[in-house]
C-alpha cells in the first residue's frame, strides 16, 4: 500500500528520503513530470516534491496534489520568503530545506499522517 510519493530526481537524495520512509514502515513510489494523477493510487497520503527541479517546480503540481486531498512537503536547498510565499498560496503543507527533511521525516509523518 503507497502512502508516499516522492517527486525528486536527484538519487542521493531520493535513496534517502525512500530509505528513511520505509524505516518509517511507509511505502514509497517515484513519480515524474508524465506520470498521470488519474493513474494515483488511493492509499496516497503524501507527496515530496523537489521544487528545486525546473520540471516539477510549477505551482500547478502542487494544486493538483492538494485536489487529490494530498498533503504536500515542499523541499529546496534555500527558500526565500518569496518562495516560501508563492508555495503556501498554491497550497503546500511544509517547506523545509533538503537539509533537513530526512531527520525530520518520521514527526513530519505523525504530524501530517496519523
Amino acid at each position: 500500500m503507497i502512502e508516499v510519493l516522492l517527486f525528486i530526481k536527484d538519487f542521493e537524495l531520493g535513496s534517502r528520503i525512500s530509505e528513511r520512509c520505509i524505516d518509517e514502515q511507509r511505502n514509497v513510489e517515484f513519480s515524474d513530470e508524465n506520470s498521470d494523477p488519474e493513474e494515483f493510487p488511493d492509499t496516497i497520503k503524501l507527496a515530496i516534491v523537489d521544487f528545486d527541479e525546473n520540471v516539477f517546480s510549477s505551482v500547478g503540481l502542487v494544486s493538483e496534489l492538494k485536489r487529490r486531498d494530498l498533503k504536500v512537503i515542499g523541499i529546496m536547498k534555500n527558500i526565500s520568503n518569496d518562495d516560501q510565499l508563492k508555495l503556501r498560496s498554491a497550497g503546500c503543507d511544509i517547506i523545509l530545506t533538503k537539509s533537513s527533511i530526512v531527520k525530520n521525516l518520521s514527526n513530519l509523518f505523525s504530524e501530517l499522517l496519523d
